[in-house]
């Protein structure tokens, strides 16, 4: 993401854009999507798995699904 891309949005009047959000946009959607997180660690340069998963948002879908597996 560079910097002539946020300054465009800031100026469209788009807020809420910065290149922590595409990273953690990006990184919660490949979660989402089952990819497993070591490979995600890999790809996005963590240490650690601790650090990655304090990166990744939980999503409606993801808490839908946990809550899908519960049968009373």
């Amino acid at each position: 993401m560079c910097s002539v891309n946020l300054e465009n949005w800031y100026n469209l009047g788009i807020e809420g854009v910065s290149t922590h959000s595409f990273r953690r946009t990006a990184l919660t959607r490949m979660s989402d999507a089952g990819v497993p997180l070591r490979h995600i660690q890999s790809i996005s340069g963590h240490r650690t798995l601790a650090a990655l998963e304090r990166y990744l948002g939980v999503t409606d879908k993801q808490k839908q699904d946990a809550i899908s597996t519960l049968n009373f």
